[in-house]
């Protein structure tokens, strides 16, 4: 049984992908909903992954095949038992075209918001790619395209 890990910034189509497999009757589960918690560092407040929860998710799980993704500091705790890590990426003027279209949620799309993509567009997005496996650019691929290499991997 094989767990694919599925990260990205926002607005490369991590909550997309992993809806459509979950249509398709996969396990799918987008940790930024019950999987997460505030935690200060530094004098900021940061969301990361409650680990006990993923954790517990994985264990859940450990007898069929789940993709799982989210985007946290923490992440890389984790990283030893996944069969994958999968790094979604997209160019910036794609990734903020969609963050603006979407209806989804509204991340990104205040001023603030905007300003910490383009943070880890630039400081995160280069990490993300060093510690990744595979990395699937999702600027000129569909769902459709992005799921079936997902698929490939189980």
């Amino acid at each position: 049984m094989a767990i694919i890990f599925v990260t990205g910034l926002s607005g490369v189509g991590t909550t997309s992908a992993l809806e459509q497999l979950e249509k398709e009757g996969y396990n799918a589960v987008d940790t930024d909903y019950g999987y997460i918690k505030l935690i200060e560092n530094g004098g900021i407040e940061e969301r990361v992954w409650d680990e006990e929860k993923i954790t517990q998710l994985l264990e859940q799980y450990k007898q069929s095949h789940l993709f799982i993704s989210g985007c946290y500091s923490n992440q890389g705790k984790f990283y030893k038992h996944f069969d994958y890590v999968v790094l979604l990426k997209a160019e910036l003027n794609v990734m903020l075209d969609r963050i603006n279209k979407r209806t989804s949620h509204n991340y990104g799309k205040s001023q603030k918001e905007r300003a910490e993509v383009l943070d880890s567009f630039e400081n995160v997005l280069p990490l993300l790619e060093k510690s990744s496996d595979i990395i699937i650019d999702t600027t000129h691929n569909g769902i459709n395209e992005v799921c079936l290499k997902l698929k490939e991997l189980l």
